[in-house]
């Protein structure tokens, strides 16, 4: 049975925020991609998972964010950010094959779905980072 996730408000806002920005083509994934847009000083912040495999994929993305000043957002699991980018696998709606991370996404613009009240709560939330 697959587990289910409970996710506190704010991760259920960064989850849509995410998703809308999939869809519309504002995300970059994967560590190449974040770096990319990191170097090219265009997201508006970057979700990074803890349990990285690769001590040094988590470090360079701390370091070019920092040297850039664009603000690092820290998940547990890249599981979870897997999940929400539709890269794990799935015999059915309900039932989990297989689990996929994702090490770091980087949230380069808002979409036009999310209101000006859900950009507010992630700004203040992403400048207190």
């Amino acid at each position: 049975m697959a587990e289910v996730q409970q996710l506190n408000e704010e991760q259920t806002l960064l989850k849509r925020v995410v998703q809308t920005s999939l869809h519309r083509s504002l995300l970059a994934k994967g560590v190449h991609e974040v770096c990319k847009a990191i170097e090219g000083k265009k997201p508006k912040f970057v979700v990074l998972a803890e349990d990285v495999t690769e001590a040094s994929y988590k470090k360079l993305i701390i370091a070019l964010a920092k040297e850039n000043n664009i603000p690092v957002w820290k998940i547990d699991k890249g599981e979870i950010l897997g999940d929400w980018i539709g890269i794990s696998k799935y015999l059915n709606k309900a039932k989990k094959v297989k689990s996929r991370k994702c090490s770091s996404l980087a949230v380069i613009d808002f979409a036009i779905d999310i209101g000006e009240g859900e950009k507010k709560l992630i700004e203040d939330k992403v400048k207190a980072l």
